[in-house]
């Protein structure tokens, strides 16, 4: 069963013949680019051409930052819709923003404009659609400085503002764990919104958290990779199945480079092989 495709999730900075020559001998069938804030002196000529070379299809373009604050962030996700067609106009990408110090609330109307109008681009541009990434970056519902779209009550909010069939999720298991969210069960409540996927799962450490709860400057829960957490992969790529999911699941090394722990990231993947297997 390959409708459901395993990939990698690269900064740009590390996309090079090198490197895409790599994931494709190591068995990586996608790629997925991104970058923190700023898109810089980036030559997306120069970037499509490499992976068009490597002929790993590029399942989507993200900018990690707050477009609802940040002039350059919003510009940098305009700029990505533009570009996106040298890629195959793939997912676009990003965290939904908020109103600094504001709550999910009231953060929701300027949403709406920002988010209308980059949806009206995305159409203008045939891209997949515009994604929104649920990494909670330390904000709360009454506070934060990043990002809205961080649980079910505040999607049930962002959707019923904006609601587009190109406007959808950028979902993954390890957000949820790190909240105490069966990530499962929120799969099946979203899967017709979630879009796209990204390979990151956590463990939880019960006995350390009784101990210290959420808030100690030591975690009891800690990010890992698909095969290292707590999820159940093969359950989680049967409901997306069954949603009908025709995309990728691109793996989340975290840290500065995805190949600093290259030989884990690799075993993840073929944990994730193993998984789609039976299908």
């Amino acid at each position: 069963m390959r409708n459901i495709q395993l990939g990698a999730l690269l900064y740009a900075s590390e996309v090079n013949n090198e490197h895409l020559e790599t994931l494709k001998e190591m068995g990586f069938e996608t790629i997925s680019i991104c970058f923190w804030e700023t898109l810089g002196e980036t030559d997306f000529a120069s970037l499509a051409r490499c992976v068009g070379e490597a002929g790993l299809p590029v399942t989507a373009l993200s900018l990690w930052g707050n477009p609802l604050a940040n002039e350059e962030v919003r510009q940098g996700l305009t700029t990505l819709i533009d570009q996106a067609y040298r890629f195959g106009n793939p997912f676009v990408t990003g965290f939904a923003g908020r109103v600094p110090a504001g709550s999910v609330d009231a953060s929701l109307p300027k949403f709406k404009e920002v988010f209308s109008e980059l949806l009206e681009q995305i159409y203008r541009h045939n891209c997949r659609g515009l994604l929104l990434e649920n990494c909670r970056m330390g904000d709360l519902w009454k506070r934060g400085a990043w990002n809205i779209a961080i649980n079910d009550a505040a999607w049930s909010l962002i959707f019923n503002t904006l609601d587009d069939p190109l406007l959808g999720l950028e979902w993954e298991p390890c957000h949820q764990v790190e909240a105490l969210v069966e990530p499962l069960a929120q799969l099946t409540r979203w899967k017709a919104k979630v879009l796209h996927v990204h390979g990151k799962d956590a463990h939880v450490d019960a006995t350390l958290l009784s101990e210290i709860g959420l808030y100690a400057p030591n975690k009891a829960i800690k990010p890992t990779l698909p095969g290292f957490g707590d999820t159940d992969w093969r359950s989680l790529m049967q409901i997306l199945h069954e949603g009908g999911y025709q995309g990728s699941i691109d793996i989340e090394a975290g840290g500065p480079s995805f190949f600093a722990n290259f030989e884990e990231t690799v075993a993840s993947l073929a944990y994730l092989k193993e998984c789609r297997r039976s299908l």
